[in-house]
């Protein structure tokens, strides 16, 4: 009875670890009019570095770094610089089987999702409005 309890147990391991989607910083309007009507039709001009050293849940790329370029003009930012949180998850699962008769099995199976408990943000809203152009000049 004790090798029934003690033997024969199984574990499994999934892991994910991967850098986040990339993503570009767009305008809020169609500036450079290639879209009428459209919304985050094109890219602003980039004045400086956009990625931040210690990126927050609060500001994950520096938005002082883009301008909207002149109107009916395209901008200069590079198509997907900039790249979300990260997806880091751990999965565990335990079980056993356990033989009933000749051609039967009863499983034991116990799984555990997110062991570590990582959240995993979605990407940043990257649009630039006149809302941020307003808050970065105070």
């Amino acid at each position: 009875m004790k090798g029934l309890v003690i033997k024969s147990w199984q574990i499994n391991l999934a892991g994910v670890w991967s850098t986040g989607l990339p993503f570009t910083v767009l305008n809020a309007s169609d500036v450079s009019n290639t879209n009428p009507g459209a919304y985050a039709a094109d890219r602003p001009n980039q004045i400086s570095q956009a990625t931040l050293d210690s990126p927050s849940v609060g500001r994950f790329f520096n938005p002082g770094a883009f301008v909207a370029q002149a109107a009916g003009t395209l901008g200069d930012e590079r198509n997907s610089q900039l790249y979300g949180p990260h997806n880091r998850r751990l999965d565990v699962s335990i079980f056993k089987n356990i033989p009933i008769g000749n051609e039967a099995n009863l499983q034991f199976r116990a799984e555990i999702f997110n062991v570590t408990n990582t959240t995993t943000f979605a990407s940043p809203a990257a649009f630039l409005t006149a809302r941020i152009s307003a808050i970065l000049t105070k």
